[in-house]
């Protein structure tokens, strides 16, 4: 049976997904900083799907040690991790618009270190494997520059950048890389923002398209809804005095 990590597995995507996995027979293993909490997703899990193999493990991944920690557990108690989810994020939208260094700390801090933190440790075990699967949840909010989304975004920008370095790198010790870029899920960061969302779509949608995308034939990057990112696709190749005009324009700032 299939192992596969999922990071912020509390909550959102990351408990939609899990419950997903669990339901298609993966050993699935959610890991968050609050245990209450992934033990309540854990519990669902379970019922709805009468299968045990579900796991809890709290864990801070903007913790080094922490990490490592985590992972030589899973690998030792449950089995060998064939497919991580990186999905933990924190998101704090900057209504202001005021350049408050407390902010990029803690989403660099989480978003960009902590994943970073997650694959360091993965690439030593897979490596050795000479398999795996490493996935990292991104954002579209990353292709390209968007107001109030200084710090967020920059963090997501670079986990993009960091994903297409790896499927180079990576490549060579039969590591898979793939980046994950949803538009607008219901969740508990979007329930912060207080702007119109486009395209808004369910967690349970987002597990089914990140399921698929990641157990059928290998794919770099997979997107949803498929009309939303493609026109913000679009977007990233305009020349910057047009797209500061549309995005004025739509924003109205």
């Amino acid at each position: 049976m299939k192992v596969i990590w999922i990071t912020g597995g509390s909550t959102g995507i990351g408990a939609a997904t899990a419950l997903k996995f669990a339901e298609n027979n993966w050993k699935v293993v959610i890991s968050s900083r609050n245990l209450d909490k992934l033990n309540l997703v854990k519990e669902k899990i379970i019922n709805k799907t009468k299968q045990s193999n579900v796991f809890s493990i709290k864990c801070d991944i903007s913790k080094k040690n922490e990490v490592i920690n985590t992972i030589n557990r899973i690998e030792s108690e449950i089995g060998n991790i064939n497919l991580a989810l990186l999905n933990a994020a924190a998101y704090s939208p900057n209504k202001s618009q005021e350049f408050e260094i407390e902010n990029f700390e803690l989403l660099i801090d989480v978003n960009l270190k902590g994943t970073i933190n997650c694959i360091y440790a993965l690439q030593n075990i897979m490596e050795k494997r000479k398999s795996g699967h490493i996935a990292i949840v991104s954002s579209p909010v990353g292709y390209r520059g968007l107001p109030t989304a200084a710090a967020y975004g920059s963090t997501k920008a670079a986990l993009i950048n960091l994903a297409e370095s790896l499927f180079f790198d990576f490549k060579k010790k039969s590591i898979k890389v793939s980046i994950i870029n949803p538009g607008f899920i219901e969740s508990e960061s979007t329930k912060l923002n207080t702007f119109p969302m486009p395209f808004l779509k369910t967690s349970e949608f987002a597990a089914n398209k990140i399921y698929q995308g990641l157990t059928k034939k290998y794919k770099f990057e997979i997107f949803f809804p498929t009309f939303f990112i493609y026109i913000l696709k679009f977007l990233r190749i305009l020349p910057y005095r047009v797209y500061f005009f549309i995005i004025k324009k739509f924003t109205g700032l």
